[in-house]
């Protein structure tokens, strides 16, 4: 339902979320001073040899799929309160690791072909979709708690 505050803060996460499939989250420093943009789908890096090197985060792209789909389908759970919640509670979990699946993976990819990282604004993105779900998590136990709160009064 489309009118609930809820709704509108986890559509709010869903494109937040949506967002780190097209655009990189951080870059590689090399030595000679080269940037290396590396995204939820890895990086490629042609070296002074030409050697292609390439470098895959598909764990990252693992958590990101399923936290998506899930905030997508928690939207269309309005009636079902109780397993929306737990179902948010999942995706909080799901979306602050990959950002922490991300920092991590900037380490690695710097260790591998340069000297240093640099994150971009994108990083931030799954920690406010973990806040916008976690708003939306109140809003839900609001409408439960005044939905048990009819049933006393009949």
């Amino acid at each position: 339902m489309i009118q609930r505050i809820q709704t509108f803060f986890l559509i709010l996460a869903l494109a937040c979320m949506v967002v780190l499939f097209f655009v990189p989250f951080g870059a590689i420093i090399t030595n000679n001073g080269e940037l290396i943009s590396l995204d939820v789908f890895g990086c490629d890096y042609t070296n002074d040899n030409g050697d292609l090197m390439n470098f895959a985060s598909w764990p990252i792209l693992i958590i990101l799929i399923p936290s998506v789909l899930i905030t997508f389908i928690s939207i269309f759970l309005y009636k079902k309160r109780i397993l929306q919640m737990r179902l948010n509670i999942l995706n909080m979990i799901l979306q602050l690791g990959s950002t922490g699946l991300m920092f991590f993976y900037l380490y690695l990819a710097s260790n591998k072909f340069g000297t240093d990282f640099v994150t971009k604004f994108t990083i931030i993105l799954p920690v406010a979709a973990a806040i916008l779900t976690f708003l939306a998590i109140r809003g839900i136990a609001r409408d439960e708690a005044l939905v048990r709160s009819l049933n006393r009064i009949r």
